[in-house]
């Protein structure tokens, strides 16, 4: 049975079947939204932990997708599409939730630059262009591997193009329920209606390695080592860790034969720009190893593919005699284990939240101490309520005990005093760092980070959630994967 077809949608009316699908788009929307205008507002107080924040929140749209009790079919990832594209139109067109980055312009104008002559890195290209009504200079070296200016359609708004390439993307993992979501969720979406270079070389790898319909398309693989540098070390670690040392060494080649024309042209400054893209202190114009709004989308296109073909490693592993034997042994519950990293993300992306709506509270009331404090509470709130939300299902039946035996229930309380731990530690946290003269970003972060630690160290130590439904479970169609080979 393939992933889109899990799931009973027996007696259920398909408008609720629609509401479900928009809570859960709009869950992931919103908080997606509410962080790019708050980086419009104060870049300052929000970047430090706006794209991790992002990424985390990215990362837990299938838990929130479970915890909806959406229909694990086809149709919703349809229905991600289609949103994904109305919205991109309208932000297309309009501006509204665009204009994140100067990509579109700067990629695809390098290609003809660098026709004409001009070596793209050691020669700035520099020049202005209009956007929504507004316009910018633009003075920039090359920072990318050479093939990726040249995938464009002339002619065509470059913004058109990512978006084609992510809708691509997701047509090729529309049987994959879990693969297919991830890669259609809003943040990716927002990503492409703006033009970020990252689309195009993500289609290239789904193609190489999720392959279409379950046919890798080495070529792809290929094409993909000559757009941006994430590819290359995703590709070169994805083979060393499966100890493939001759597709290792193919890879590395065939990223020098991409580089080397230009390294001859330019000398030893293009590896600098083609490699590290001059992110480093030892590069001519270097800067820092910084994070960056697009960054988080390419841990959320591994985890897209190769989470589910993990999971199904990993439980067989557990099934060997051996292995499950010492499991016994040590008191590990298999059932347990497996709701652990549905907890991980949500405790992250709980901070991510938390820090967020203290970031919007200091947006409206100012930075003074008590304006802080509050801000903070605000946020603990947020992370609490998140928590609560996309922890479930709590636990309502006794827990089972090796053995046949069962022990009593957890108690009610026990759910409300993991909560109200994540409020204690963190507020208090807050308020002495801020009395103390500390940053309130610097201290609400600590304070809702080890609140949500402790908090769901809490719920795991009590056993406080329900085993997941094995008709819930990621789906692996066939019983392997491509990406598994």
């Amino acid at each position: 049975m393939t992933s889109e077809h899990l799931g009973s949608t027996n007696g259920v009316h398909p408008l609720d079947h629609v509401a479900r699908y928009s809570a859960a788009w709009l869950t992931a929307a919103l908080p997606a939204f509410l962080i790019i205008t708050l980086l419009w507002l104060d870049f300052g107080e929000t970047m430090p932990f706006a794209y991790v924040g992002i990424g985390a929140l990215a990362l837990s749209f299938p838990v929130v997708v479970r915890r909806l009790n959406v229909p694990r079919r086809i149709n919703f990832v349809y229905f991600l599409l289609v949103a994904g594209l109305l919205f991109s139109v309208v932000s297309i067109v309009t501006g509204w939730g665009n204009g994140l980055t100067d990509e579109p312009f700067t990629t695809p104008r390098f290609a003809g630059w660098t026709l004409s002559g001009h070596n793209p890195y050691t020669e700035q290209l520099v020049f202005t262009y209009i956007q929504y009504g507004k316009e910018y200079s633009s003075a920039s070296y090359y920072l990318y591997l050479p093939l990726l200016m040249f995938l464009q359609i002339p002619g065509i708004s470059y913004k058109w193009f990512t978006l084609a390439c992510w809708a691509l993307m997701v047509l090729l993992a529309r049987k994959r329920f879990d693969t297919a979501i991830l890669l259609a969720q809003p943040y990716v979406v927002i990503l492409a209606a703006s033009g970020y270079n990252d689309l195009p070389v993500l289609l290239l790898l789904t193609l190489g390695f999720l392959g279409y319909e379950g046919r890798r398309q080495k070529w792809a693989e290929y094409l993909s080592l000559g757009c941006k540098q994430f590819a290359n070390i995703f590709v070169v670690a994805y083979y060393l860790v499966r100890r493939r040392w001759l597709d290792s060494a193919i890879a590395i080649g065939v990223t020098a034969l991409f580089i080397a024309p230009f390294v001859v042209w330019g000398g030893p400054v293009v590896l600098c720009r083609a490699v590290l893209a001059d992110r480093l202190s030892i590069c001519p114009s270097g800067g820092s190893a910084t994070l960056l709004f697009n960054y988080p989308v390419w841990l959320v296109w591994v985890f897209a593919v190769f989470w589910v073909p993990l999971l199904a490693i990993l439980a067989s592993w557990s099934r060997r005699p051996t292995v499950a034997a010492r499991l016994a042994r040590w008191n590990i519950d298999r059932r347990r284990v497996d709701r652990l990293p549905a907890l991980v993300i949500v405790g992250g992306s709980a901070v991510a939240i938390g820090l967020t709506f203290f970031a919007a509270g200091l947006a409206v009331g100012g930075a003074s101490p008590a304006a802080a404090i509050a801000s903070g509470s605000l946020g603990v709130l947020a992370a609490i309520g998140w928590s609560l939300g996309w922890n479930g299902p709590w636990r309502r039946s006794p827990s089972p005990r090796p053995g046949g035996a069962s022990a009593p229930g957890p108690p009610r309380n026990r759910v409300l005093w993991s909560q109200v731990t994540i409020a204690i530690i963190a507020f208090g946290v807050l308020a002495g760092g801020v009395l103390a003269g500390f940053s309130p970003l610097g201290s609400v972060s600590l304070g809702l980070s080890l609140g949500v630690l402790v908090g769901s160290v809490l719920v795991y130590r009590w056993d406080l959630l329900a085993p997941i439904d094995p008709a819930a479970r990621p789906a692996n169609p066939g019983g392997t994967t491509t990406s598994a080979r």
